[in-house]
């Protein structure tokens, strides 16, 4: 009997050696299997996963709310897996499990493990134990399900979803404001069957007021929650909404964060944005990566995000009745005096300026809702230049690229509207040479001899969306042999900034996905709305040599 086992041993190491060669899977150092166990932490169906060359990167620990025997496993760009379960020899007849593809085709149907890759002896950790191969499996552009579990429990299945298809960028498909139609707080039963009587069941029902992104909102007591609805992923609950509120009391304040999507769908009560200020809503897939791989590159997750702002509502002076006894004064008085229409003509003219401020308050709350927009947009994007530097294991540029963050971070989140053409440079200046020691470009930074550079102001951080735009999908491939120019140009009273880069240009008709570009064209068009008299003009041009933008602001100077 000593002689079979020896025997087939021997034959199993020799099939072990006939197929090392071709192994394209991922190894340690030492030469053993690199495996990730990938069962739930509460599942007693031990299944391992090795992963091949080609795999940029791996999460494995996402379990869903509802079901602790279910796990998810996200891959990036992997080609081949190959999966294992150890179990007792004694035990190998009462386990069960299927492969399923795409959640349509069955690749294994309620097999029993039957091809043993390893066998544990008596001097390892695992004496008894057998390591079964459930199979090799080609994953490209696909998800597949895992599932195993052991007789005479064939109701408590272990289920392991292998996801390597591209995380989708969330598409929110519509945002509402739910209030209430009446307020029926301390309402007799009497009270509420006159109000059914009056008005209707759909008096007591909450109203549905859509709204946009950079919308102003005025709070009031009426106000219940939000909601939110995106397109479904697939795999919602690894998707986190994040509401950022910036005010003057506060900075910044994460007042949310929140996963509980249902049919993709969220509602957000309304103690999380009922204060005034300018808020930040963000959604992006949150999964730990248990490790970078090597050959990694690195990995930012699709989001997207929209603002809006709380306005606090005005207290009334007068109430209703009040009002309605005044008017009737004023109009008989109105009747007979010459003056009192005088008077209404002043006061009509009166409120018409009021409006015009108004409007333009409100602008200006918008336009400093972009600039919130754009403040994390720049500091995600620099964070990510310092992580890909620190993955390159450049400390030293790293720790260069972070005394320039340092200053850049205190510039940006000043919340001053103007600055000097001065300060603008040097906030420029900085940026770009954190990204060259990224990327090895070139760039000019010139101004007309005839500008006052130092007494000269312009809105903050104006051309930073377009600079960062030209280093990120411009240049950044092309190395050394990357340039970008700016230029502060005098044209008789005015004032045309302009950033230019040798890219591959880009197609100006097409809408994309990109945050800061969307962002500053929008903010621009507040700005027109705030200087009517002085009106900012964008002009994009892209071919196949690079691309120019000028943002020309007429009778500046």
């Amino acid at each position: 009997m000593k002689k079979i086992i020896h025997l087939l041993l021997l034959c199993l190491s020799l099939k072990s050696f006939g197929q090392e060669k071709k192994d394209i899977f991922l190894s340690e150092a030492n030469g053993n299997s690199m495996l990730y166990g990938i069962s739930s932490p509460y599942s007693n169906c031990p299944v391992s996963l090795r992963i091949d060359e080609r795999t940029k990167w791996i999460s494995i620990g996402n379990l869903e709310s509802g079901d602790p025997l279910k796990n998810n496993v996200f891959l990036g760009q992997a080609e081949n897996i190959h999966l294992e379960m150890r179990i007792h020899k004694d035990s190998l007849k009462y386990y069960r499990y299927s492969i399923i593809e795409n959640d349509s085709v069955f690749l294994v149907d309620d097999a029993v493990p039957s091809k043993i890759n390893f066998i544990w002896n008596s001097q390892s950790d695992f004496p008894g134990y057998y390591t079964m191969s459930l199979g090799d499996y080609n994953v490209v552009g696909k998800n597949i399900t895992v599932k195993v579990y052991k007789l005479p429990q064939k109701f408590k299945v272990n289920t392991i979803i292998i996801h390597n298809k591209p995380l989708l960028t969330p598409r929110i498909l519509d945002k509402t404001i739910l209030s209430s139609s009446v307020n029926i707080r301390g309402l007799s039963a009497r009270e509420m069957i006159d109000l059914v009587r009056n008005k209707g069941r759909k008096a007591f029902f909450l109203k549905q007021l859509p709204f946009k992104a950079g919308d102003s909102i005025v709070v009031n007591d009426s106000i219940k929650s939000m909601a939110i609805r995106m397109m479904n992923t697939g795999v919602d609950f690894i998707y986190k909404l994040k509401i950022t509120r910036y005010s003057s009391d506060y900075p910044e304040e994460t007042v949310l964060t929140a996963d509980n999507w249902r049919n993709s769908n969220m509602i957000i009560d309304a103690e999380y944005f009922k204060k005034p200020g300018i808020y930040l809503v963000t959604i992006a897939p949150e999964i730990y990566r248990s490790m970078d791989l090597p050959r990694g590159t690195s990995w930012t997750p699709p989001g997207t995000s929209f603002g809006f702002t709380i306005i606090e509502k005005k207290a009334r002076l007068f109430s209703e009745k009040q009002l309605i006894i005044y008017g009737l004064i004023l109009c008989a008085i109105g009747g007979a005096i010459f003056g009192a229409t005088l008077t209404y003509i002043k006061k009509k003219e009166s409120k018409k300026l009021a409006l015009q401020h108004r409007d333009k308050e409100i602008a200006k709350l918008q336009l400093e809702s972009v600039r919130s927009q754009l403040n994390p947009h720049f500091l995600f994007n620099a964070l990510a230049g310092i992580q890909n530097l620190m993955n390159k294991n450049e400390i030293d540029n790293a720790n260069r690229y972070l005394t320039k963050f340092a200053r850049l971070t205190r510039n940006v989140l000043d919340h001053k509207e103007l600055i000097s053409l001065t300060s603008e440079k040097t906030l420029l200046d900085d940026y770009l040479q954190m990204e060259q020691l990224r990327f090895g470009f070139q760039y000019h930074i010139t101004a007309s001899p005839d500008l006052d550079v130092e007494n000269i102001e312009i809105p903050a951080m104006l051309l930073q969306p377009f600079v960062e735009n030209a280093v990120k999908h411009g240049i950044a491939e092309k190395g050394n042999d990357g340039k970008i120019e700016i230029s502060f140009i005098k044209a008789e009273t005015d004032l045309i900034l302009s950033v230019k880069d040798n890219g591959d240009g880009f197609d100006t008709v097409k809408d994309y996905a990109g945050l800061g570009l969307a962002l500053t064209k929008n903010r621009i068009s507040l700005l027109n709305s705030i200087y009517k008299e002085t009106p900012f003009l964008l002009a994009i041009k892209a071919d196949a040599e690079g691309t120019l933008i000028q943002v020309t602001i007429n009778q500046w100077l």
